[in-house]
């Protein structure tokens, strides 16, 4: 037998094993934890007990595929002009790589796949001319089966309503910040939050809190932190410390880069909510994200106070106007800042664009911080628009109550009772009973 006749017999034995495969993500759907966990057993996955569902179901995709000579891999789909596609990394924020994995244009068509699409499967290592690993297998597009895929209905044309579910973010060791913003500004899913911040208000410890918060009480939300134009230090820290996928275009990285990066990463959150999935986007900053485009895109011709082109806006509005809770299933929450008290004019118009966009807003105070009282929060300027479908009845009058209680006082003593609150009570629930028994105030 010639080399030719053993490389055709190869590649016949390689397509055999891939058809021969009887495990796919659509049957791992229909498992239960207990047929995993089997499952899992005789594929010597170890730590399997400690795995999300998912996790687990992602471990079984990759044993198997790796014990028929191939490498399994999930990665973030940029489709290019000319049909083709690669498999992005989150590590490298969305940036090209030469670790990319080439999709071809074919498996784009079959599976109706799109820019920001998560796709998993079986990849082999490049031929002979060629420079990148290949896809050869989808298992999965955004942890369903790829059929999915096929009869999807994009993110435009889903039905967009008022959060009703609640997002509450008190846990057992919840930081005052996250109780603060439960009996205050309630977050829901698909809430669009500004959060309003002065320089050293305590903003990235604030995101911090809410994001660690939400990964603790809702494990199965899709949790971002997009950072544009931040310090590299503190995108080390973030990742460091927070249970969240970051998303980083740091200030020393070309704007062209960070406007792609964001770019990107909105078309990724948008797929992942067209699948179900509700979405938690957390960004520091909008403010930045409108400065890096009022750098990049072409000029309008006209100009606003401080320097800034009108067309600078409109993808940040884009972005943030993303935000949303869908009829249909899913939701996309984004949190961003807007940078306040500055020094530069043009900060403060961009500031002026998007107040009023969102519908919940969380207002930080310079004058609370310097006095080193954190979460240095205006409560009375803090609020969230239809907050009556987040709360109950008796939360909705409690939380009326305690509004009026603290109206007469300045947002510093304000705060300071809400703290003394927080102190003496365990619990938000044990506030409330307190206000309702009059035992509180």
């Amino acid at each position: 037998m010639d080399e030719n006749t053993n490389n055709v017999v190869s590649k016949k034995q390689s397509r055999d094993n891939i058809q021969a495969i009887e495990i796919n993500m659509a049957k791992l759907n229909e498992m239960t934890r207990k047929d995993l966990y089997e499952l899992a057993r005789k594929l010597e996955i170890s730590n399997y007990s400690k795995m999300t569902k998912n996790e687990l179901k992602f471990a079984i995709l990759r044993k198997q595929t790796e014990s028929i000579g191939y490498f399994f891999y999930e990665g973030i789909l940029e489709v290019l002009p000319d049909g083709y596609g690669f498999l992005r990394s989150v590590d490298n924020s969305l940036l090209p790589g030469t670790d990319d994995i080439y999709v071809s244009q074919s498996q784009i068509r079959k599976f109706n796949l799109f820019t920001g699409d998560i796709i998993a499967g079986q990849i082999r290592p490049p031929k002979e001319g060629e420079r990148f690993f290949a896809l050869l297998r989808i298992e999965a597009v955004n942890s369903l089966p790829p059929e999915n895929a096929r009869d999807r209905v994009s993110f435009e044309n889903l039905t967009p309503e008022y959060p009703k579910a609640r997002m509450v973010l008190e846990h057992k060791s919840a930081p005052y910040s996250s109780r603060i913003i439960d009996l205050f500004s309630p977050i829901g899913f698909g809430q669009r939050g500004l959060i309003v911040a002065p320089p050293k208000g305590g903003k990235t410890t604030l995101l911090k809190d809410i994001a660690n918060s939400i990964a603790e009480n809702y494990p199965d939300t899709r949790r971002y932190i997009l950072l544009i134009d931040e310090r590299p230090e503190e995108v080390t820290d973030i990742r460091d410390t927070v249970d969240a996928n970051v998303i980083a275009a740091p200030f020393d990285m070309d704007p062209e880069n960070q406007i792609r990066i964001a770019e990107m990463a909105l078309d990724h959150f948008k797929r992942l909510v067209e699948f179900g999935h509700n979405v938690v986007v957390l960004v520091d900053s909008l403010t930045r994200v409108a400065r890096e485009y009022n750098l990049y895109v072409p000029s309008s011709g006209k100009l606003l106070s401080g320097g800034l082109d009108p067309a600078a806006v409109i993808f940040p509005k884009k972005f943030f106007g993303a935000a949303r809770k869908i009829r249909e299933g899913g939701s996309l929450t984004i949190l961003a800042t807007a940078l306040i008290e500055t020094g530069s004019k043009m900060d403060e118009v961009i500031f002026e664009e998007f107040k009023g966009t969102g519908n919940m807003e969380l207002v930080l105070s310079r004058e609370i911080a310097n006095e080193r009282i954190f979460p240095a929060i205006n409560l009375k300027l803090s609020g969230t628009r239809k907050e009556e479908l987040l709360y109950s009845p008796e939360e909705m009058k409690n939380t009326i109550i305690l509004r009026k209680f603290i109206n007469d006082m300045s947002p510093k003593e304000a705060l300071e009772f809400i703290l003394s609150l927080l102190r003496k009570h365990k619990t938000n629930d044990e506030i409330m009973e307190a206000i309702e028994n009059q035992k509180a105030l």
